[in-house]
């Protein structure tokens, strides 16, 4: 089981110069044409497959999952899908330079248009799987009182392309329990709290949920299950485990490291293993170190062939509280200065993004995996293989690895992850 927990404070103020009216008004005007219209319906005609052959958003997944990792000990998850959904529903009430920067930070190589299109798409297609694998929802909470500032022709825009659910609340306690409610129930009860207070200053909230539920497309059987078994650390300690052995029919090699592939039921969504060829280096540093281009040249790598897989079981959390130094530090910058960030096709309000929190956990056992994502944005007022007969391959995750939980169809991850310890 997974759980993500992302959290942006936006802090603003008012501009002097606009007038706060009873219902909001349509002056949404970030996306033009080149003859100067808007252009929402034609980013129903940019798909995502298109947009992410053109760009290399996989650049940002793993520049973030990398810095995400960096000096750090622990066990370490991001979810780089359930970040770009907040954020590009924010960059789509972004306008200038914020939202510039934000596009090509998210979506490297695509213009605004297509970065807009590529999460809006890419939303749409990870939640038109009807098995119920993964769901993802979204929601836009406004402060009672400030609910006219929050222009329509936004809020229609990421009810169509987000499926975002509108509220305005009193913004007291009891929406503390209704924002808190609403994660749980769309993360399935993986994360029950996402709040524990509002600020005065708090404007609206921003949420996004990610639950992913999915078995092993070839189940465990009994004598698959090795109890006792040995994982050694990252701090070169034994630790143990229950590992998981399988058959698994793809297989990856390059210079760095080793792994397989693991589909789960309707092979929509895999497991993917990475075990790095160093053995003297931790999963962090090696994920620190792991670029887009190296992903790109280990998923080019697969052969079809016969791998004897060991998976350990593992449930842990994490919680990371340095998103917005990862963010300005990849180049998104005025987004979070007060001075220069510019919202002002959200809202006649003056927002900028204070604080972003992410949390995670995730359990993988023999039955499958458990994923869970919940993104809170909160502004303030101001196939089958053939086999050869050379001896099967063997992948052992007995010592510290990086994993992704991807979409196969692109083989874009939705989740990447660590494990350099199997204790909690």
């Amino acid at each position: 089981m997974a759980a993500m927990l992302f959290m942006a404070v936006f802090t603003g103020c008012s501009k002097e110069e606009s007038q706060k009216t009873d219902e909001p008004v349509s002056t949404f005007t970030t996306l033009k044409s080149s003859e100067g219209d808007k252009v929402f319906e034609d980013l129903e005609e940019l798909s995502y497959t298109t947009v992410i052959e053109g760009s290399d958003y996989n650049k940002f997944v793993f520049d973030f999952a990398g810095k995400s990792c960096t000096d750090k000990d622990e066990n370490v998850m991001v979810s780089p899908a359930s970040l770009l959904f907040a954020m590009e529903m924010m960059g789509a009430g972004a306008n200038g330079n914020t939202l510039t920067e934000m596009s090509n930070v998210l979506v490297p190589g695509a213009s605004n248009e297509e970065a807009l299109a590529f999460a809006a798409d890419y939303f749409r297609s990870l939640t038109s799987d009807e098995s119920g694998i993964l769901k993802v929802a979204n929601g836009v909470l406004i402060r009672e009182d400030i609910g006219g500032s929050f222009y329509e022709d936004y809020l229609n825009y990421i009810k169509d392309n987000f499926d975002a659910e509108v509220r305005v609340e009193p913004f007291n306690n009891g929406t503390v329990e209704e924002v808190n409610s609403w994660v749980n129930e769309h993360t399935d009860g993986m994360i029950p709290e996402i709040i524990r207070d509002i600020s005065p200053e708090t404007e609206s909230i921003l949420l996004d949920a990610i639950a992913f539920d999915a078995k092993w497309a070839d189940e465990y059987e009994e004598n698959d299950i090795i109890e006792d078994s040995t994982f050694t650390n990252s701090k070169g300690e034994a630790e143990d485990v229950t590992l998981l052995f399988s058959n698994e029919g793809i297989y990856f090699e390059t210079d760095k490291a080793i792994g397989f592939l693991k589909y789960y039921e309707g092979e929509e969504y895999a497991f993917v293993a990475v075990l790095p060829k160093d053995t003297s280096i931790t999963a962090n540093e090696f994920l620190a170190g792991f670029t887009s281009e190296d992903y790109k040249a280990f998923m080019d790598s697969r052969s079809e062939e016969t791998v004897n897989a060991y998976i350990p079981e593992f449930t842990y959390d994490y919680s990371n509280g340095e998103i917005v130094d990862i963010l300005k530090d990849l180049g998104i910058k005025d987004a979070f200065e007060s001075e220069k960030a510019d919202f002002s096709n959200m809202s006649s309000e003056s927002l900028y993004i204070s604080q972003i929190i992410q949390k995670t956990h995730i359990e993988l056992n023999s039955n499958g995996t458990k994923a869970a994502a919940a993104t809170a944005i909160i502004a303030y007022g101001a196939t089958s293989a053939e086999f050869d007969t050379e001896l099967p391959k063997e992948v052992r995750l007995d010592r510290p690895f990086a994993y992704m939980i991807v979409d196969t169809g692109t083989d874009t991850p939705v989740f990447v992850g660590t494990v350099n310890s199997t204790e909690k």
